[in-house]
């Protein structure tokens, strides 16, 4: 910085902390009134305009206005000079700077600039007002302004670089914005403009810190936005990030700071907030921008047994906490993209039992037509006895089980599944259970299940002792039996909703995770499963986030099966690695896809859209 530049930046910041004391500014006869505000121009009540255009100055803006000195109250204010630069505000809304003030009134900066004015009193006696208004204005890789009420900041999506250059140079990143100071030429600011540091916290949408800044660099930078007699400071790109590992590593530390979607990243001075911008979805994209959308996960642990020990966290209340965990680092994620799926600590994860043999599978695997024969069931003590015919069709038979079982009192859910690879046609699913929705064991009692020569029908069951049996290419359309058993179980019947299930293991080893999606066209859709090992290989693999991405972008292979194979993209098929260089970029074209395939317009909309409210931060004064 300049020798000019040093000597200006010892007192701006100690002023402003002067005019935010807790007492309101001290003297109206004792000399001169000095004010320093910010220029109002975030968006505290969250309705999309900045708080300085607002015609009420609502309770969540107050946080930004200045509290007028009492004893100017009654006083006849008279603009000198700069009045386009500060208003006054009183309880109901913005006031003319010819009207004698009220009291309470405010002071709301409007745009960086030097005010002065002339308080005349009833009884003829007069001071001088001078108001300091500072800002702080935001800038992408272009140098392009970035409205922090209009617009808003981004989650990173980009592995960390060194950025190198002047403080107004151009950079690659898209996500990471410059942070400007803009400070008034005259005035009491004119010799102190602009301490060499600011504060930058980040919090939630509930206002609960996540993490802190204490020293944003700043240097002279040319000024971008025309406000007249002013001059400014730039900081380096600021990046949002997702946790520590991405924000420590040396390239980019102390210009990352931790934040999430829906929150706010808040600048301070001397624990004071000056202006807030709101991190949401990608400012720019194949759809346009993207905001806040939410996904409704039914997430579930099975059990390795009946009453036996959950497949992770030892007990049920360690399981709950696991999931948790690895549904907020997937939710982290995946914010690149503007996806949340709520608070993780209240997402309700169950804990269930396997389910017992409920599942009758007609036409499983191949899906060939009947000969003619005789299915023999059993269901909570009642016969279901179906007599085939020649050339009926699986879907046909099932319809018969169905039939059957309700006038036994029973209740039968049908479901088709998709034609398999080497399959004639699909096979169809009967789950049955008792009326109040219990499900149920089935059996051949003692018969044997099916005299047909051609059609094949089989019982599933769920046993984890030696891990799920889980699909191949040739069946991952439609899923394994038992994975269909296990997951008909749980299923709610709803294509909106996703549902996460951790098992203990899958069969044979070599697998973690695995998904179901809606463009299969089969009955299990919308499905993550992944095991305990894919909860330990969180930070070299983010299974649960990759298995989602599937989910969301409606994608049944990966990236570098068909194209350019890269390792820092979450949809890499391969990659494992704990570093910011690991697999957990996601490209704003797959951020597209994801609105696309599974937004709210989308045929299925797996997402929704969640506006924001105020955060409730702290007032400090």
């Amino acid at each position: 910085m300049d020798p000019v530049g040093l000597a200006r930046v010892a007192t701006v910041f100690a002023l402003v902390g002067a005019t935010f004391a807790p007492e309101p500014s001290r003297a109206a006869d004792a000399g001169p009134v000095h004010i320093t505000a910010w220029a109002d121009r975030d968006d505290d009540d969250a309705d999309g305009r900045p708080d300085g255009e607002e015609v009420l100055v609502t309770p969540p803006m107050r946080v930004d206005v200045v509290a007028l000195d009492r004893r100017l109250t009654g006083a006849s204010l008279k603009v000198v000079s700069g009045g386009e630069h500060a208003r006054l505000v009183g309880p109901t809304g913005p006031l003319p700077w010819t009207r004698a003030a009220p009291d309470p009134a405010w002071v709301q900066g409007i745009s960086p600039g030097h005010v002065e004015l002339v308080a005349a009193s009833a009884r003829g006696s007069s001071v001088r007002v001078a108001i300091d208004v500072l800002g702080i204005d935001m800038r992408d890789g272009q140098g392009r302004p970035v409205d922090m009420a209009r617009s808003h900041a981004s989650l990173e999506r980009a592995a960390p670089a060194r950025i190198e250059g002047p403080p107004d140079a151009p950079y690659d990143d898209v996500d990471a914005l410059r942070v400007v100071l803009v400070a008034p030429d005259e005035g009491a600011a004119a010799d102190s403009a602009g301490d060499s540091t600011i504060a930058v916290e980040s919090v939630t949408a509930l206002g609960v810190p996540i993490d802190a800044l204490p020293k944003l660099a700043l240097a002279p930078s040319p000024c971008v936005r025309s406000y007249g007699a002013v001059h400014c400071w730039a900081s380096p790109p600021l990046r949002l990030v997702t946790d520590d590992v991405d924000r420590d590593h040396p390239l980019v530390v102390g210009r990352s700071i931790k934040a999430e979607i829906g929150g706010g990243i808040v600048f301070r001075s001397n624990g004071r907030k000056a202006q807030m911008i709101r991190v949401l979805g990608p400012r720019g994209s194949p759809v346009g921008p993207i905001g806040r959308l939410r996904a409704t996960l039914r997430p579930f642990v099975v059990r390795v047994a009946p009453k036996g020990a959950p497949a992770v966290g030892g007990t049920d209340a360690g399981a709950v906490a696991a999931v948790r965990t690895e549904l907020a680092a997937a939710a982290a994620i995946w914010g690149q993209c503007g996806l949340t799926f709520g608070d993780p600590r209240t997402l309700d994860v169950k804990v269930v039992d396997p389910p017992p043999a409920h599942l009758v599978s007609v036409g499983d695997d191949l899906g060939l037509p009947a000969s003619g024969g005789e299915i023999h069931l059993r269901a909570d003590g009642k016969v279901i006895a179906v007599l085939t015919r020649l050339r009926e069709t699986p879907d046909q038979v099932a319809e018969d089980i169905a039939r059957l079982a309700e006038r036994l009192g029973l209740s039968a859910a049908v479901s088709p599944n998709a034609r398999i690879a080497p399959g004639l046609g699909p096979s169809v699913d009967v789950s049955l259970r008792r009326r109040d929705g219990t499900l149920l064991a089935v059996d051949a009692g003692g018969s044997k299940l099916s005299t047909d020569p051609t059609l094949s029908v089989r019982v599933g069951s769920v046993d984890l002792a030696d891990g799920l049996q889980h699909f191949t290419d040739m069946d991952a359309v439609a899923g394994t039996l038992e994975e269909r058993t296990l997951l008909k179980a749980i299923d709610d019947g709803d294509p909106a909703t996703v549902e996460v299930v951790v098992v203990p293991l899958f069969a044979g080893g070599g697998r973690i995770g695995e998904s179901f999606i809606g463009s299969d066209l089969s009955s299990v859709r919308n499905v993550v499963m992944l095991d305990r090992a894919g909860i330990r290989a969180t930070k070299s693999s983010l299974t649960l986030a990759h298995e989602l991405g599937h989910v969301l972008m409606d994608l049944p292979g990966h990236p570098d099966d068909y194209g350019i194979d890269t390792p820092t993209l979450l949809m890499d098929s391969d990659a494992a690695d704990a570093s910011p260089f690991g697999p957990r970029r996601i490209a704003i074209e797959e951020c597209a896809r994801v609105v696309r395939q599974a937004g709210p317009t989308a045929r299925v909309p797996l997402l929704v859209d969640w506006p924001i409210g105020p955060i409730p931060y702290e007032v400090k004064r």
